[in-house]
């Protein structure tokens, strides 16, 4: 195992396109939650459309900024597709294989790669809360859905999972990355176009899902609004269940396609 990550980490650290993205991410995260802080403060009216609460105040901010973040994670999503299609043309994990490691630690070290990425960007986005809440809040119940945090590292998992099978079945960079993102609004116009409740259980939908948008009860505070938008929304153990399902789907189907392929 620590062979494996260490060729991982040798390939990733002279890999530049990877530290710019995450240095992107790294900005923009922080960067959009002072942008609607400064909105709302500008337009109080519409805040107070939204919530009668500070979005920057524990417990809120974990639902703020998990919310906030999981729009850039497909940045993190696109250099994991890059990362792998590059390994596929350039042949490195055929290198690998031939610096003797076996097949099956070739794709350990992908998905230790996956993970390792989700975990990064689950730290920092949870640094970032707590950072800004402890500057930013007058309340101290710091711990108060701090779980959310564990929802947004499954759903960053998902959305990575999704984006390294994407990247293995589709195998040209360029074709790739543009394909993978235009999938999202795909998925959403041919899953409304089916049934909205049929849509619920689509792969994005359900990751997406995870981190709901904050103030949401709030939005449709209208018994009749809530009672039929709540036949749209799965219990959050149904979240849970179908995201675990789909991420160990991509894990297992990229497994046997990179077995059965000749690297």
């Amino acid at each position: 195992m620590k062979q494996i990550i260490a060729l991982e980490y040798a390939k990733l650290k002279k890999f530049q396109t990877l530290k710019i993205l995450f240095a992107v991410y790294m900005v923009v995260v922080p960067a959009w939650m002072y942008f609607m802080n400064f909105f709302f403060q500008m337009n109080p009216d519409l805040k107070n459309i939204f919530t009668k609460e500070n979005p920057f105040d524990f417990p809120h901010i974990w639902n703020f900024i998990t919310y906030s973040a999981s729009f850039f994670n497909i940045l993190l999503a696109v250099s994991v597709v890059i990362i792998t299609t590059n390994d596929i043309q350039y042949k490195t994990m055929r290198q690998n294989i031939i610096e003797g490691l076996t097949k099956h630690q070739v794709i350990l070290g992908k998905f230790v790669f996956v993970i390792f990425l989700g975990t990064v960007a689950t730290l920092y986005t949870f640094l970032c809360g707590l950072v800004i809440g402890l500057i930013e809040s007058s309340n101290t119940d710091v711990y108060q859905h701090i779980h959310l945090n564990i929802l947004y590292f499954i759903q960053t998992i998902g959305y990575f999972s999704f984006a390294f099978l994407f990247a293995i079945v589709v195998k040209r960079p360029a074709i790739a990355i543009v394909t993978f993102i235009l999938y999202f609004p795909v998925e959403t116009i041919i899953g409304n176009i089916i049934s909205p409740k049929m849509y619920r259980f689509f792969p994005l939908k359900v990751y997406a899902d995870l981190t709901p948008i904050p103030f949401f009860k709030a939005v449709l505070n209208s018994g009749s609004r809530v009672e039929k938008t709540n036949i749209l929304i799965l219990s959050l153990s149904e979240q849970l269940m179908l995201a675990s399902g789909y991420i160990i789907l991509c894990f297992a189907f990229t497994y046997v396609l990179l077995r059965r392929r000749d690297l």
